[in-house]
């Protein structure tokens, strides 16, 4: 089945250049301060997740996002040109096993992707039967989101795509996921930290007003599992052996007639 199209945007999906301005304004004041929710908002989950292999992706470097998952077998992938992962390959090829991973993370890789289906399918391909994919992206419709149509549409870390969690809701569906819930956080406007402490109602009132509009979201997804389906047996039915009923006395007086 075919994924449903991508928006129309204006967006430079072939320039390599997004990724790592991004990549670079998430060791600015306002890059940390978004890390810093997001995992925040990520480590929870993370705690109470069992299995065996979990396995980020990330757009730029590694940020050792996994560090609060049990699970005993982690590794990390990013494209060329980025450190801080333990793998690099191109993230519409993933050199996974299918069906081997337990857990898998995509931290906005979804929103600096040059292919952003094809990504998609490889991560779901390698996840088992059962297992989880989490998801972090910007949110469209929330401060950030809104602002960077008016003020800082070229700035480093708000020029990618921003997909609504429901639309990749969609996509996951037709993908054999079935959606198990969705988290945000960080409220405020993504400014130094002089900037955000002068903001700092914004915080308080986003988690209480738009408590799921944030600039950040996590959504989670399990993969169905296989039902397995009796079929009907192909033998053929023996016919049983008619039995007459001959009562027992009828049967003992013919006996004794003979």
């Amino acid at each position: 089945m075919q994924l449903p199209p991508l928006n129309r945007i204006s967006y430079h999906a072939s320039s390599p250049e997004l990724g790592r301005n991004f990549d670079n304004w998430l060791d600015s004041e306002p890059g940390q301060a978004l890390l810093a929710a997001e995992r925040a908002m990520l480590g929870e989950w993370l705690r109470s997740q069992a299995g065996q292999r979990a396995v980020a992706l990330y757009s730029g470097s590694g940020r050792d996002m996994l560090a609060e998952s049990p699970l005993p077998w982690q590794t990390s992938i990013s494209t060329q040109g980025f450190g801080g992962t333990r793998v690099r390959a191109r993230l519409e090829l993933l050199p996974l096993a299918k069906a081997s991973v337990d857990l898998l993370l995509l931290h906005h890789v979804m929103d600096f992707s040059h292919d952003p289906h094809q990504v998609l399918r490889e991560a779901t391909r390698s996840i088992a039967p059962g297992g989880k994919v989490a998801i972090i992206g910007f949110h469209p419709i929330s401060l950030m989101g809104l602002a960077r149509w008016f003020f800082w549409r070229n700035r480093p870390g708000w020029s990618g795509r921003f997909y609504r969690p429901n639309r990749l809701t969609d996509w996951l569906q037709v993908l054999g996921f079935e959606v198990d819930g969705m988290a945000s956080g960080f409220y405020t406007m993504p400014l130094s930290d002089r900037g955000r402490e002068r903001l700092g109602l914004l915080e308080w009132l986003g988690s209480l007003l738009w408590p799921r509009h944030g600039n950040a979201y996590l959504l989670v997804a399990r993969k169905r599992a296989g039902m397995a389906k009796l079929l009907p047996s192909r033998q053929h039915k023996v016919p049983r052996n008619t039995v007459v009923p001959v009562p027992v006395a009828r049967w003992g007086q013919q006996n004794k007639e003979s």
